[in-house]
């Protein structure tokens, strides 16, 4: 995602806002996000002082957090709505060639999960049709007039033979998901900013913050399903996860006490100083940094020959 800080804003006082939580929180928009998050949850607070004692600061109310909010909303939508369909394919091919290589697939399916909310898993796959069959929780109607999410559709999963089957969960939500504020009903659309028509319509996504926690539908089944995925996997492959998600660090942890099978690899330019922040003391006997920039031409033959090297240690083939 681009920097924060390199986008038009509505007034003079988003702008002096966001520049205040970068000076605190350098380009990180999920911290920056889960300050406003905080602020704003905070029924009892009006305004806050900007500052330090050396400095004079300047009263921020909550208008302007959730003026603020909503650009950065609006901005992540607009940074993740479109997708270079060329590029999915170059990045992802070598890597899904990498593990098909190891898995049969008259036998088993891949499954992904992310905390992105682009469309490049769904446009990899729409264009290599004739190869992969995506299965990702959304229903087309009887009629074909509506697209909408249906967990049914991971319960009635079986494999597509003579192609690669991936099961793809979106654990934050899709870019290009709505929800309907009259009955709660999940239905694909163009990827869009709800603000127009927020009182029918509601982005469908978890918004980058440290305190997100998912507690509704679409999100509790994807993170059921990645649980019940950890507690049977041999072996795990995080592509740049920093592991501040709650719910996805503790389904691992709790996974990896009844599945002492389970192994990870985490491919990151900071593998190292992210692992050292899951919170366990055998983490060394069972996750693996592997250094490098996912997509990367000088990166790329290192960290496949890593995977591939982890997976014929997991899978023996």
């Amino acid at each position: 995602m681009s920097r924060p800080d390199t986008f038009a804003f509505s007034s003079d006082n988003d702008a002096s806002l966001l520049s205040l939580l970068i000076s605190a929180r350098g380009n990180d928009l999920e911290l920056i996000l889960g300050d406003l998050e905080t602020f704003l949850s905070l029924k009892y607070v009006s305004s806050f002082v900007s500052g330090s004692q050396n400095q004079l600061g300047y009263e921020v109310n909550r208008n302007d957090a959730a003026s603020l909010r909503s650009l950065l909303r609006h901005f992540i939508i607009r940074e993740y709505r479109t997708i270079d369909t060329k590029r999915a394919i170059e990045v992802y091919q070598p890597l899904l060639d990498t593990i098909f290589s190891h898995v049969e697939p008259a036998t088993c399916c891949l499954p992904i999960f992310t905390t992105n909310y682009d469309l490049a898993i769904e446009s990899f796959c729409r264009a290599q049709y004739s190869e992969y069959d995506l299965t990702d929780g959304m229903e087309e109607d009887s009629l074909g007039r509506e697209i909408f999410w249906n967990r049914g559709e991971f319960e009635r999963f079986r494999i597509c033979l003579q192609v690669r089957n991936i099961v793809l969960f979106k654990l934050h939500g899709s870019v290009n998901w709505m929800r309907l504020t009259s009955n709660g009903k999940i239905v694909q659309s163009l990827p869009m900013y709800d603000i127009v028509d927020s009182d029918q319509y509601q982005n469908a996504i978890i918004y980058p913050a440290g305190n997100k926690v998912a507690t509704s539908e679409p999100y509790l089944t994807a993170y059921h399903y990645f649980s019940r995925c950890c507690e049977h996997a041999k072996l795990i492959v995080a592509i740049g996860y920093s592991f501040r998600d709650y719910d996805t660090l503790n389904s691992l942890l709790k996974a990896r006490q009844v599945n002492e099978d389970l192994k990870l690899i985490l491919l990151s330019p900071h593998a190292y100083n992210i692992l050292q922040t899951i919170p366990d003391e055998d983490l060394i006997y069972w996750a693996e940094p592997v250094y490098g920039f996912f997509g990367d031409p000088i990166s790329e033959p290192a960290y496949l020959s890593e995977i591939d090297k982890w997976l014929v240690n997991q899978l023996g083939k």
